[in-house]
């Protein structure tokens, strides 16, 4: 088992110094880190060994442009909706089921 959580659903990323960042839809994406300039690539990260390899990028309200970080900056993960499908949610005590977003009818 996994914890799969689609990047698409994902609202809010929490960093490790504690600051929540909203993620404006569909700007979420995680890939390998390469730097590059105008004349192409400059360092990809498998060059170098104690850089992260993988790494985020996303867009947030306030703020111009894209942020990037490794994965490893990430310490939570708030995304939504949670699907009634959901093996924990199936397991969920029946007074906390009403807290559940509930699928369109």
């Amino acid at each position: 088992m996994s914890l799969k959580i689609d990047v698409n659903t994902v609202a809010r990323l929490l960093f490790r110094d504690g600051s929540w960042y909203e993620v404006l839809p569909g700007s979420l994406t995680m890939d390998a880190f390469e730097w590059t300039d105008s004349e192409g690539l400059v360092i990809s990260t498998g060059d170098v060994a104690v850089l992260p390899a993988m790494g985020v990028r996303f867009k947030t309200r306030g703020i111009a442009g894209w942020i990037s970080c490794p994965l490893t900056s990430i310490m939570a993960v708030h995304y939504e909706p949670i699907e009634l499908e959901d093996p924990l949610a199936v397991s969920m005590p029946t007074m906390l089921a009403d807290e559940l977003d509930q699928p369109p009818r």
